[in-house]
């Protein structure tokens, strides 16, 4: 194992050289334990301040993870019901809105809209989306749409009368001792959040920008955390902490087919599937992505083991190193696998979302 941490190693840092990197955080755990935890390049590269394993990256769509976990802990409570109508929680809503089940929004198969009219802030988004007619038959297709994750940040909020981030903070943060794990705002004075960056499509220099406006991301993408927390985080779900066992059933097996009678490969935060990189291995993949966030986890449960990645600037190329990484560390020569010309990714919903 060792001399393939050396090849994967020396892969990231060709990758961060080739594709013009700021900072990258990657930690592999195999068997239930980490075996490899590295951060490469700039937190900061104006001060010149290092990226470490307690740098602060934004999550982007990772949140949604949080989101699936934190809602299942009030499905174990008998505090929501999965196949409930959403006029259950939220009041006021259109006919149209009213019967979205729990189920399918967390499933992305309501027909909520990808895009709306108005980005603002989501207290303003909500009634804008609940006037926005679905784009399907509820169950019926597939379709990746932040508002989902919005909405059920909203229910959430609803059922425990508390702040979506306060009850992430006392579900998973406070029992897994995330103590970095919050919102890019509220981070931002520990001094460790990572400067984000657009590579201007690969004209010019790199630019600084901000972090999207948690406010307007909310349960779908607000989240921004640390390779030591994201550690925690995922040896916790391996462990099968925090929810019953059904619930994990529920979180990682389930995938509710869609009324056409298709199979469904996304539910609860993750894309599902065996991959033949991996000896086909059960694979369970999510990707977070806006300007200057690219973040995966990729949770192999059949042999207790992941690969986590963060970086403060995104583009397409830089998913697949998590991706290279985890061929060369669990698949069956351990060498780094063909990278494809386009860098694009597949069965990727997260990536070019909050």
């Amino acid at each position: 194992m060792q001399l393939r941490l050396q090849r994967i190693d020396a892969m990231v840092n060709d990758r961060m050289q080739a594709l013009n990197m700021v900072g990258y955080s990657l930690t592999i755990i195999k068997s239930g334990k980490v075996v490899f935890q590295k951060s490469y390049g700039f937190q900061n590269l104006e001060t010149r301040q290092p990226a470490t394993n307690d740098t602060i990256f934004g999550l982007g769509s990772l949140t949604k993870t949080f989101t699936a976990i934190t809602l299942l802990s009030l499905v174990d409570k008998g505090l929501v019901g999965l196949d409930d109508p959403l006029s259950k929680y939220i009041d006021g809503l259109t006919p149209e809105y009213k019967s979205l089940t729990i189920r399918q929004l967390a499933s992305m198969t309501a027909g909520v809209p990808s895009k709306i009219s108005q980005e603002v802030a989501w207290r303003e988004q909500l009634d804008i989306l609940d006037h926005t007619p679905l784009v399907s038959q509820p169950g019926s297709a597939y379709l990746y749409s932040n508002y989902s994750y919005r909405l059920l940040g909203t229910v959430i909020e609803k059922v425990t009368k508390q702040p979506y981030l306060k009850v992430v903070e006392s579900t998973i943060c406070a029992p897994l001792n995330m103590r970095s794990t919050g919102s890019t705002t509220l981070l931002q004075p520990t001094g460790r959040l990572a400067q984000a960056y657009g590579d201007n499509m690969g004209k010019g220099p790199l630019r600084s920008i901000e972090y999207k406006n948690p406010a307007i991301q909310f349960s779908a993408g607000m989240l921004g955390s640390t390779s030591n927390d994201l550690i925690n985080y995922v040896l916790g779900l391996l462990n099968r902490q925090i929810l019953s066992p059904e619930a994990y059933k529920v979180l990682w097996d389930y995938r509710p087919p869609l009324t056409t009678g298709q199979p469904s490969k996304w539910a609860f935060g993750w894309a599902k599937g065996n991959n033949p990189q991996l000896n086909g291995q059960l694979t369970l993949m999510m990707n977070g992505g806006v300007p200057g966030v690219a973040s995966s986890i990729m949770i192999l449960p059949e042999s207790n083991s992941a690969v986590i990645a963060m970086s403060n600037l995104r583009k397409p190329p830089v998913y697949q190193i998590a991706k290279i990484a985890a061929a060369m560390a669990f698949g069956n020569a351990g060498e780094q696998p063909a990278q494809s010309g386009s860098g694009e990714e597949e069965d990727h919903p997260g990536a070019s979302s909050d």
